[in-house]
């Protein structure tokens, strides 16, 4: 399966005009500054092999100083059900553009350098964090970083506005977020974190032939330039096999979107050159998927350190035209890397991706059989060129 990312909640009314009300505001004169209202989501899809990632959240700290330290003034911190020293929620019960909301402040204008998002501990609140196996049904809790009071942060700037609401969208990556620790029966919470504006669209469809359990629809980017593949949201189709990507950044004329469908033992489906707007949803039509044999690529990916979590997918070229700057290459299944052993196995089809234009019609692409496996942490990059085409392939590396 493809990266994936849990679904959404919200900030809404919980602190409309003073800031220390919400527990901050140190430095800021909330009477007397123009101030615009922050409102603040949490994203994310189906994570790999658990059926329920349980997080409890907090509060959400703001600063406007890029290099401000933990304990210094001037932080806002949004509390979320404070009563209840947190809310409790499944994550990957917010599939397919649901939103819970979970509250707004009034800030004063200006730009905001600084986001973190606090999650309760299991000395706090016990089964606080937690996930269920899809294999086992076993419930485990996960072990949060030791940096957890202060927030885990986010890395990205945003302005508010005077008099204005600016919408904020925090990305929650479940499936790169857990990290299996050995044999030892513990889960890491190695949280992947990012945000964008919610200036967002949506895209719909549906898919036949497979369970809709086994299925991963993503949206992904491919810059040409420099070969970097992101995946930009995914989710799991419903028991009726529809399915909503929402949000979804707009596209413009220079983006390069495209719309992935992968399963186990399917051939990959990939769309390109999907338009994405903020007024009107694209819809797709419905994907019948198609049987095919299937390869594992695995081995070990070790961590350089204790506290790295290593990265692993496959990337296929499935659009390959020499010459031109028309290639695409697309994630088709990705996974972290235990964090003990460095073990860890991906699928692959031996069958070239189904590959079409938007609205086009799917014919056969580039590459069957052929994929670039590459393991990352925040530091380094190890890949390497695989064939699956005859026979399972078992490679280590090293980033």
């Amino acid at each position: 399966m493809t990266s994936s990312r849990l679904s959404l909640f919200t900030l809404n009314a919980l602190c409309l005009t003073a800031l220390a009300a919400c527990g901050g505001g140190g430095g800021n004169d909330a009477g007397t500054a123009a101030t615009g209202t922050l409102k603040v989501a949490l994203t994310d899809a189906p994570a790999c092999g658990v059926d329920h990632v349980w997080v409890t959240v907090t509060k959400v700290r703001l600063h406007q100083s890029a290099t401000v330290g933990d304990a210094d003034a001037g932080w806002t911190e949004l509390a979320v059900d404070p009563a209840a020293g947190g809310r409790r929620i499944d994550l990957l019960s917010l599939q397919n553009g649901l939103m819970s909301d979970l509250g707004q402040v009034s800030l004063p204008a200006g730009r905001y350098n600084q986001v973190r998002l606090v999650l309760a501990s299991q000395s706090e609140m016990p089964r606080a964090n937690e996930i269920v196996l899809s294999d086992s049904g076993e419930t485990i809790a996960l072990q949060t970083p030791s940096a957890q009071q202060s927030g885990l942060k986010i890395k990205h700037a945003f302005d508010v506005e005077a008099g204005t609401s600016t919408d904020l969208v925090l990305d929650f990556d479940a499936c790169r977020s857990i990290v299996r620790a050995g044999g030892s029966g513990r889960f890491n919470l190695k949280p992947v974190l990012t945000a964008m504006p919610k200036v967002f669209g949506t895209i719909t469809g549906s898919v036949v032939g497979a369970q809709p359990a086994d299925v991963d629809v993503s949206l992904q980017s491919y810059d040409t330039a420099t070969g970097a593949v992101k995946v930009l949201r995914a989710t799991a189709p419903r028991a009726d096999g529809t399915w909503t990507l929402a949000p979804v950044p707009v596209s413009t004329t220079d983006t390069r979107y495209n719309l992935v469908v992968a399963a186990k033992g399917y051939r990959t489906v990939v769309y390109t050159g999907v338009p994405v707007a903020s007024a009107t949803p694209t819809a797709v039509a419905t994907i019948n998927l198609l049987s095919t044999p299937v390869r594992t690529i695995s081995g070990q990916a070790m961590p350089p350190a204790a506290d790295d979590a290593v990265w692993v997918r496959a990337l296929q070229r499935v659009v390959d035209l020499p010459g031109t700057a028309d290639d695409i290459t697309v994630q088709t299944a990705g996974m972290n890397a235990d964090a003990v052993t460095g073990d860890y196995s991906l699928n692959a089809t031996t069958t070239a991706a189904q590959v079409a234009a938007f609205a086009g019609t799917l014919s056969d692409g580039a590459n069957a059989g052929l994929y670039t496996v590459e393991a990352s942490t925040a530091q380094a990059t190890d890949r390497a060129d695989v064939d699956v085409t005859t026979a399972n392939v078992v490679l280590d590396l090293a980033p």
